[in-house]
């Protein structure tokens, strides 16, 4: 499906150029692991002539997949990269190996700094890289099952979820945190009052502040 059949009618005549497609799967292993996968597919409407390589219309420029293997405490274990069409046949591929270095790194710790750092551009394929980068929301859509099913028998509600805060939906002064998790929801309109203010590593009440301001003076 297309994003066109989403949005606002195009204000101009149009022809397709060019597509970009990522189709991701995560896999729950009976050994407590998850795999989580990725593709890449480039192709375009038309054929392509390059300095290096002639592409039919349709057949992929680029089609790329990297499988990352996580424990229960988010690190990756294992990690596999493949690349079957690539504009370099011969050069290219060469980067899969680099994907290894992604072991011993955390999805849910600066995860796409720690691959820039890890996979520096001039030993890396730009395109997995970026394909890594998807991999931790995919990790959290694979846990939301089990999540959900924690919630539904009142279960870790004394553990804050790691969504709230995250998105506009998701803000702590939202309807939604207010209806589903009333005890992290905020009310914006008490913080006023309460507010607190560090100083020199100590918490002062900025109205106290002020009104013995007020009387010094």
């Amino acid at each position: 499906m297309s994003p066109s059949h989403f949005l606002s009618t195009p204000t101009a005549n149009r022809t397709l150029a060019h597509t970009r497609s990522f189709h991701l799967e995560a896999y729950a292993r009976d050994d407590d692991l998850l795999d989580l996968e990725v593709l890449l597919e480039d192709k375009k409407p038309h054929p392509f002539l390059t300095l290096t390589r002639n592409f039919p219309t349709g057949v992929p420029i680029h089609l790329m997949a990297l499988r990352l293997t996580v424990n229960k405490a988010m690190d990756v274990v294992a990690a596999e990269a493949s690349m079957p069409r690539t504009p370099l046949p011969t050069v290219c591929p060469e980067a899969e190996r680099s994907v290894e270095r992604l072991i011993g790194l955390n999805l849910f710790k600066g995860f796409r700094k720690e691959v820039a750092r890890v996979m520096p551009a001039s030993d890396r394929c730009s395109h997995l890289s970026e394909l890594a980068g998807l991999l931790p929301t995919l990790l959290i859509q694979s846990l939301m099952r089990e999540q959900a099913e924690k919630e539904l028998r009142g279960e870790g509600l004394d553990t804050r979820p790691a969504k709230i805060g995250g998105c506009h939906a998701w803000q702590e002064d939202s309807v939604a945190v207010k209806e589903l998790y009333p005890q992290w929801y905020r009310n914006p309109q008490l913080e006023p009052d309460k507010a607190v203010e560090t100083v020199r590593g100590k918490d002062m009440d900025i109205s106290a502040m002020s009104s013995t301001k007020t009387k010094t003076n």
